[in-house]
C-alpha cells in the first residue's frame, strides 16, 4: 500500500496497481521507496483525491488503447458508462479533476477531462467559453488583430 496525504490533511491508502496509473508516484515510490510517510500531494485536496483513486482502483487493471480523440468525441458509446457517470460533475471539480490528473500524471484521466470539456465547448462561443470558465479577456486591440492575421496567414 502507498499512503497518500491531501493538501488539506487528509490520509488515503492506495493498492500499488492503483497509485501506479500515477507517473508522479510511481516514480516517488521507485526512486524513494514506500519508506516515505506519507506521499504529499500539497496541489490536491482530499475530496479531489478521492475522486481520482476511485477512478484508479476502477482502471487500473485497464489496457490502455490509442483511441482517436476524434471518434471519441462524436462516439459517446466509446466512453465507459462509468467514466461518463464519473465526469457528471460541475465544472469546478471537472477542472479540479483535470488538474490533479495533470499533477499526478495520470494520462487516461487527463484525456478523458479533456474529452469532456473538448465536449462542452465545441459548439460554444468565445464569448460563451470566457463566461463560462470566468476567463479575463485582457488583449488589446492591437494584439487581437495580430493574432488574426496569423490565422489568416496560417490559411
Amino acid at each position: 500500500m502507498i499512503r497518500l496525504e491531501s493538501s488539506d490533511g487528509r490520509l488515503f491508502a492506495v493498492d500499488q496497481d492503483s497509485a501506479y496509473m500515477s507517473s508522479l508516484l510511481k516514480n516517488i515510490d521507485q526512486d524513494l521507496g514506500t519508506d516515505i510517510n506519507p506521499i504529499l500531494l500539497p496541489n490536491v485536496t482530499g475530496t479531489i483525491l478521492a475522486r481520482v483513486i476511485e477512478y484508479c482502483m476502477h482502471h487500473r487493471d485497464d489496457v490502455r488503447l490509442d483511441k482517436d480523440v476524434e471518434d471519441l468525441l462524436q462516439d459517446n458509446s466509446q466512453v465507459e458508462a462509468w467514466d461518463r457517470q464519473f465526469m457528471n460533475v460541475d465544472d469546478s471539480t471537472m477542472l479540479q479533476i483535470l488538474y490533479a490528473a495533470d499533477y499526478l500524471g495520470i494520462e487516461p484521466l487527463v484525456d478523458l477531462g479533456c474529452m469532456f470539456i473538448a465536449r462542452i465547448i465545441r459548439d460554444m462561443s468565445v464569448d460563451e467559453i470566457r463566461l463560462r470558465y470566468g476567463v479575463v479577456d485582457d488583449f488589446t486591440d492591437a494584439q487581437r488583430q495580430q493574432i488574426q492575421l496569423e490565422v489568416d496567414l496560417s490559411k
